[in-house]
């Protein structure tokens, strides 16, 4: 990508007649609209994938369903189940009413479990108490100084205090790398990791390469062997309040 735009920019200092830069524009940007739509297509697919398996795993059938539709089945039949780990009636009820419930009584859980006191406080505070807490106590794992913070800061701090960590776990150098580029180190890492656990052929194909191919030749396999990308993220009550706040 930044030989091409090195090259238009030669272009525009070279070429001064107007059609022939607007033509090597047109094109570069063809190019980089194309180069896009690639990438977006291929998020698609994987996308795809991870619903169709997830279904499948709960008995959905896929055939002939896009993915709004089995997004749609696999999120009616984990809140339901997830109900009825946690003694909620489902009956008569609708899957936003019922995800509604299923979270507050994740959350009045943990906040037992974390002794927070649970006396008069809506679901929404007590699920803010909860998530710093929780917060509060990965900050102490991982070493990071809470002092002057408030929990934005902290969650930054905290979520690169992790990649850094994940990071280091891998054998991955974090010198001079921000969050972004050790996302992609440890996606790269993880990946290579997965293909040789899968007996796949790594020899002069990059990362890019082998998640295409684990995703669209080996997905199965490697959701049954409970390898990247679909290991279970550990911490989901906090990665899931996170999202959420996220969102809004």
């Amino acid at each position: 990508m930044k030989g091409l735009i090195t090259l238009m920019a030669m272009s525009l200092m070279f070429f001064t007649s107007a059609p022939s830069v607007s033509a090597f524009y047109k094109g570069f940007a063809e190019d980089l609209q194309s180069e896009e739509q690639t990438e977006d297509a291929r998020k698609e697919t994987y996308h795809h994938i991870f619903l169709e398996l997830e279904a499948e795993e709960l008995g959905i059938e896929t055939d002939g369903k896009d993915k709004e539709q089995l997004h749609k089945e696999v999120a009616e039949i984990k809140i339901k189940q997830s109900a009825e780990e946690n003694g909620i009636e489902t009956e008569g009820k609708d899957v936003r009413e019922l995800a509604k419930e299923v979270h507050h009584a994740e959350v009045k859980d943990k906040a037992e479990e974390l002794g927070v006191n649970q006396d008069g406080k809506d679901p929404q505070l007590l699920a803010e108490e909860v998530f710093e807490t929780m917060l509060k106590q990965r900050a102490e794992e991982l070493g990071v100084d809470q002092s002057n913070k408030d929990v934005e800061e902290l969650k930054k701090s905290v979520m690169k205090a992790s990649i850094d960590n994940e990071a280091n776990t891998l054998g991955i150098d974090t010198k001079e790398k921000d969050v972004l580029e050790l996302k992609k180190a440890i996606h790269e890492q993880k990946t290579i990791q997965t293909a040789e656990a899968l007996g796949m052929e790594t020899e002069s194909k990059d990362a890019e390469t082998l998640f295409d191919e684990i995703m669209t030749q080996h997905a199965k396999e490697a959701k049954e062997q409970k390898l990247y990308p679909f290991v279970k993220k550990q911490g989901k009550f906090f990665n899931d309040y996170h999202m959420r706040k996220k969102q809004k």
